[in-house]
């Protein structure tokens, strides 16, 4: 393990181990880290920018350099890599292996980024009018202070009352008809 662990909690050492390992978001990496999920896209953030926790982007350089003595494998030498494949690939006419050489290579370069289209399978558009009403009233009865008790209005007739009671005066009594 690097010498500059020190001041560092274990969540921190963590997070820079699953950062350097590159297979994961950078929010992904705070939440196996044991940040909580709800923010851990900011603790990410704050991980990383460098000011708020100099010591964690001092490891994870560490991590990296540990990774490229180890193993040998350096940004740069990918990069160089896979510009040597894409252009063997390509003057044998495999034009698949060189376009997928290329993809990797802007990736690893941070021009791309591989952003996949989440589709839900109970996207409310695709939902029929009673499996959107049947939701409505599971989600009152779950949370019924979010929904507070209110009167349907019909036409416009049953506003004026309304706007009436919007606009007058405060007064001690309860201004709202009890039924």
């Amino acid at each position: 393990m690097p010498k500059k662990t020190a001041g560092l909690t274990n969540r921190q050492r963590e997070f820079a181990r699953y950062y350097v390992e590159g297979r994961y978001s950078n929010a992904e990496c705070a939440r196996l880290a044991g940040y909580s999920p709800d923010a851990a896209k900011q603790h990410a953030y704050k991980l990383l920018d460098g000011t708020s926790y100099p010591l964690v982007t001092d490891l994870i350089k560490e991590l990296r350099e540990e990774r490229e003595r180890k193993y040998g494998v350096t940004l740069v030498g990918q990069l160089k890599r896979l510009d040597e494949l894409s252009r063997g690939a390509e003057e044998s006419g495999q034009f698949s292996a060189a376009i997928n050489a290329e993809k990797i290579r802007s990736a690893l370069g941070g021009l791309t980024i591989d952003r996949r289209e989440q589709n839900h399978i109970h996207q409310l558009d695709q939902l029929s009018r009673e499996e959107i009403v049947a939701r409505l009233d599971d989600l009152r009865k779950r949370h019924p202070h979010a929904f507070d008790n209110m009167k349907r209005v019909e036409d416009a007739s049953d506003r004026t009352p309304a706007m009436e009671l919007i606009e007058a005066e405060v007064t001690e009594k309860d201004p709202l008809p009890a039924d």
